[in-house]
């Protein structure tokens, strides 16, 4: 009988998108009328016997009329409850599959149970030499707290890595420095497979533009987080879920790109699976060139006369990165397993910029000028080792899991600034030297319990300690010794370290209509700073409590509405607390702050979605709130030089509409799009600002099947603008098109793209302060034309034997 695997698999998470009434089993043998019964199966992918997750199964009278309806859950197990006596027509649809109907399904008078055992669904279009190729999933997934992206081809042709695939989902953008941000704003926590990115390295934007893009399975948005999340990252959590190696046999794919001013990479994907070994190995290889522009135009009034600074500069940024990762999975049984991995990387840098600086006064007359050149360098790696146990117990949803993860990584760098100028007093050659490294230990722990078929407890703990040493020196030239001195004024040297423990507990409850999802997370965070240079240690402590909610209604079997509140702590991180000058732009200074305190945020959501198999939507209502917000503040001077740092401002808020929406347009055409219109303010009367504007974003997947089986993408985004501290960041467009056709019984795929079609990616700030007003702009010159080919190969076996081929 299937009845144990099932019920095992019923057994299996907390509600997901409301959309699961499996876990009604054991309690509706108490509370359902003795003439009523449940009927229970197992769908899964006919191809490579996988779950059909979110799978729609709905109960039909042999007339076709819809008596109900449930999804399965995400090990593809449903449960229909409260059946009357009779003789049914099941239907089951999952978009990419299939629909197929069941027959002859009876709910006899004297059983309580009817078991259909394993349902297979066969995949709309299939392959079976050698790999299995079918249709994409849905894109988007609605769950109860979080938006779930399925990476599929189409999103895979237009991109090589993970930073690319990101500002193609739904709520996503990226900054002029490639780190993401959510509804416009970051203090983002990223996740890879539920650990931080930031094991990867120091630098998130670096981790995401060299983790290559296959290597992806699916992406979770959390824009109100459950406290199953880390409670930091003020604006959500999203997690990048990798492959997994679920298919017997070898599968795995090849990939090379080459495009214009050297941005080529190439990477390689294979996994094996035989027994109870499963193997995958991957490694990446990428060149990136950008050349850039910068515009500043400040006037500074901080006394009874006004200046006007001007500062106009161009560059490039070439950047190398190497990635590997070596992964190792052992069954011990069925409710044991072992898995072991092994990530590498490595990037290197050169930057060359020049500029050109000038000051004049009301009249016109020249204050002062100078030219500054920078040519840098830098290099960094990082090793990560991540261990994972997984034992499930006789009710499958009961699991206890346990991670461990040790990383450390370096880093150095080198700039070389000539600053040439009439003006004698500006003239001056430096250097500085960069070096640091890190040390970070994670262990998390966590246990899931069903209490009840309707209801689940899970409860975790974590620890992550780190540790991160660096000094920045610099050197001014003598020009009558011509030796570089070691200028202590402006170096340091900064001595971080933290020690974050956290523990948290939800409780999920669910019905046929009804879902909730409550939680509290506990963090006691502490971190050491020693400035040795220039102030003495200091350390900090914060007890944080992080509340959340979720309630979902199923409307139907395909339409539910949500309510989610989350509240999210941001701490400052090591660079905001670190006092470091930063004199690379005399004009310029930057600093960190060690008093900052913890910022808090409130996130409300309201939202509503039906996703069927030709399209569907999800739009929203959102809130966020803060009261202690962590942003950057300029001060001007009396010698017209400004110097920004982060401080705590006041009272952020932003409040709007959001939709997402998802349609098949014909055989030919395929849209994905989501938008939103929102306020945004940041207001704080201590520091006089008070700031607050309208505004709308929006991005749109388009994918059409062109004649010579040839298939055109295009992606258009617009991240409109949104109030700062102290003014505005205006809005970016960006429009990248793609072409790809797919050879070789379709297992490879050729494509050309084309990033940033119109020159459109520009970030321009405005400022206005009682003592200066002041216009930015930043931009990459040149857009990116490649051209990619994409293998896939593999021999799988479907029926779980070994290593034949399918």
């Amino acid at each position: 009988m299937i009845v144990a695997g099932c019920l095992a698999g019923l057994l299996s998470l907390p509600v997901h998108g409301g959309t699961n009434a499996a876990e009604t089993l054991l309690e509706t043998h108490l509370t359902v009328p003795k003439d009523r019964g449940e009927i229970l199966g197992k769908i899964l992918d006919a191809a490579d016997e996988n779950p059909a997750a979110f799978a729609t199964v709905a109960l039909m009278n042999l007339d076709s009329t819809v008596v109900s309806g449930v999804a399965a859950d995400e090990n593809g197990v449903f449960l229909l409850a409260n059946v009357a006596p009779g003789n049914y027509l099941l239907r089951i649809t999952l978009l990419g599959y299939t629909t197929l109907f069941v027959p002859n399904v009876t709910m006899p008078t004297e059983v309580t149970t009817t078991d259909l055992g394993i349902i297979r669904l066969s995949s709309t279009s299939q392959d079976l030499n050698e790999v299995v190729i079918r249709a994409e999933k849905t894109m988007i997934v609605s769950d109860i707290d979080k938006k779930i992206v399925n990476v599929g081809k189409d999103l895979l042709a237009t991109s090589s890595n993970v930073s690319e695939l990101l500002e193609k989902v739904p709520s996503v953008s990226l900054d002029e420095n490639g780190t993401p941000m959510v509804r416009g704003k970051g203090s983002v926590v990223v996740l890879i497979d539920g650990k931080p990115s930031t094991l990867y390295g120091n630098d998130v934007a670096t981790v995401l533009q060299s983790f290559p893009a296959e290597l992806i399975e699916r992406i979770e948005v959390m824009t109100t987080p459950s406290a199953k999340y880390e409670g930091e990252g003020a604006s959500g959590v999203i997690d990048i879920i990798t492959k997994k190696t679920n298919i017997r046999g070898t599968s795995g794919s090849v990939r090379a790109s080459l495009g214009t001013f050297q941005n080529n990479n190439g990477s390689g994907y294979i996994s094996y699976k035989t027994g109870k070994w499963a193997l995958r190995a991957s490694g990446s290889a990428q060149s990136r060139q950008w050349y850039f522009r910068r515009e500043l135009n400040r006037e500074n009034f901080p006394g009874d006369t006004s200046t006007f600074f001007t500062q106009n500069g161009t560059g490039k940024d070439r950047n190398t990165n190497l990635f590997g990762r070596l992964g190792v999975n052992y069954e011990f049984n069925e409710k044991n397993t072992l898995g072991l991995t092994l990530n590498y990387s490595e990037d290197k840098g050169l930057n060359q910029n020049g500029n050109f600086n000038e000051t004049r006064s009301e009249s016109g007359a020249q204050l002062e000028q100078f030219d500054r050149y920078t040519n840098g360098t830098s290099s960094g790696d990082n090793i990560n080792m991540n261990l994972d146990y997984r034992k499930t117990f006789d009710k499958e949803r009961q699991v206890f899991t346990f991670t461990a993860n040790y990383s450390e990584g370096d880093s150095e760098g080198e700039s070389e600034f000539d600053q040439t100028s009439d003006f004698p007093a500006l003239v001056r050659r430096q250097r500085n030297l960069r070096n640091s490294d890190r040390k970070s230990l994670f262990l998390d722990t966590d246990y899931t319990w069903p209490i009840t078929v309707n209801s689940t407890l899970e409860v975790g703990v974590r620890t992550r300690l780190n540790r991160r040493t660096s000094t920045n020196s610099f050197f001014l030239y003598d020009l009558e010794t011509e030796v570089y001195e070691f200028d202590e004024d402006v170096s340091n040297e900064f001595g971080y370290s933290d020690a974050i423990h956290t523990g948290y507990m939800t409780f999920s409850q669910k019905s046929d209509a009804w879902g909730i999802r409550g939680g509290l997370r506990l963090t006691d965070a502490t971190q050491n700073i020693d400035q040795s240079i220039r102030q003495p240690a200091f350390s900090a402590h914060f007890l944080m409590l992080v509340p959340s909610l979720a309630i979902t209604r199923m409307l139907d079997e395909e339409t539910q509405i949500k309510l989610n509140y989350s509240r999210r702590v941001q701490r400052p991180q090591a660079d905001m607390l670190n006092p470091f000058t930063d004199i690379s732009d005399p004009r310029n200074i930057r600093e960190g702050n060690p008093n900052l305190t913890p910022e808090f945020t409130h996130k409300a959501e309201v939202g509503y979605s039906q996703y069927k198999q030709e399209g569907g939507w999800g739009p929203s209502l959102f809130l966020d709130y803060s009261n202690n917000s962590i942003t950057r503040i300029r001060t001007i001077d009396d010698a017209g030089i400004s110097y920004s740092r982060f401080d705590n401002v006041g009272r952020e808020l932003s409040y709007g509409f959001e939709t997402d929406v998802s349609k098949k347009v014909g055989e030919k055409l395929k849209l994905n799009a989501s938008g939103r219109v929102f306020r945004s303010e940041v207001v704080s009367v201590a520091a006089n600002i008070n700031n607050q504007i309208w505004s709308y974003s929006g991005n749109l997947n388009a994918f059409l099947e062109l004649p010579l089986a040839l298939r055109a993408s295009a992606y258009l985004t617009y991240d409109g603008p949104r109030a700062i501290a102290q003014g505005t960041r205006q809005g970016v467009f960006v429009a990248n098109m793609g072409l790809r056709k797919d050879f070789f019984e379709r297992k490879g795929t050729l494509s050309f793209n084309v990033q940033d079609l119109l020159l459109s990616r520009m970030y321009k700030s405005e400022v206005s302060t009682d003592s200066f007003v002041q216009n930015s702009l930043w931009q990459r010159t040149n857009r990116y034309l490649g051209v990619t080919f994409h293998y896939r190969f593999g021999k799988i076996s479907g029926s779980g034997g070994e290593g034949s081929d399918a």
